[in-house]
């Protein structure tokens, strides 16, 4: 089955700082446990912020691309511990060509939502700040919650002569050296992604 171009998601975040020992005890209480739903997943995300002209926006907008694979553009507004995403499913062409200020497969594309995004880079001029790049723990406990560490994170401002898609130019990650991780726990009204992504597995092996 053909992944959604645009996605909505919604989910309650605490955060809260956790200490080096806190992070260690997670994984090693996910690495043992024998729940068929409880298990860690760790991959390497990459994320490119925007920022617009607009005084006080209702959205931020950034890339994100996980395993150096899957690439969406990110529109988020948070109000109190309320946060709403739309998920922009992208080709690793189409974010070179919004990186070149050609938008214009934005304006043609037939999905309503990606012509929004036209009126956010022309009128609002979204334009790239910086980037991070890390390692990402997600603990899944159960099928609507995830807890997510961030780690060995490096963070640099985004320049003109940057290739953000470019695998060779990751340079790399520092070791976790810190006594203080961020921690988001994070509730969902529907499937986590983890969960969904297992669940669409074992269906296309029935299927295959």
């Amino acid at each position: 089955m053909e992944k959604a171009l645009v996605e909505k998601i919604s989910y309650t975040e605490v955060t809260k700082n956790i200490t080096q020992a806190e992070y260690e005890r997670t994984q090693e209480e996910y690495l043992l446990s024998k729940s068929p739903e409880k298990y860690m997943i760790s991959l390497p995300i990459r994320v490119l912020m925007f920022e617009s002209v607009e005084d006080h926006p209702q959205f931020t907008y950034y890339f994100f691309e996980k395993n150096h694979e899957e690439l969406f553009l990110i529109q988020r507004s948070r109000k109190n511990n309320v946060v709403d995403k739309t998920r922009f499913r992208l080709t690793k062409e189409q974010g070179q060509m919004i990186l070149a200020h050609d938008y214009q497969f934005l304006l043609d594309s037939d999905e309503p939502a990606f012509n929004s995004l036209y009126f956010q880079f022309t009128v609002n001029r979204l334009k790239p700040t910086y980037k991070k790049e890390c390692i990402r723990k997600i603990f899944h406990p159960n099928r609507f919650l995830d807890e997510i560490i961030d780690i060995s994170i490096v963070r640099t401002p985004y320049g003109a002569d940057d290739h953000f898609f470019d695998s060779s130019s990751k340079g790399k990650l520092r070791s976790v050296n810190s006594n203080n991780l961020r921690k988001n726990t994070r509730h969902y009204l529907t499937l986590s992604d983890p969960m969904k992504n297992l669940l669409e597995f074992q269906n296309s092996l029935l299927h295959s």
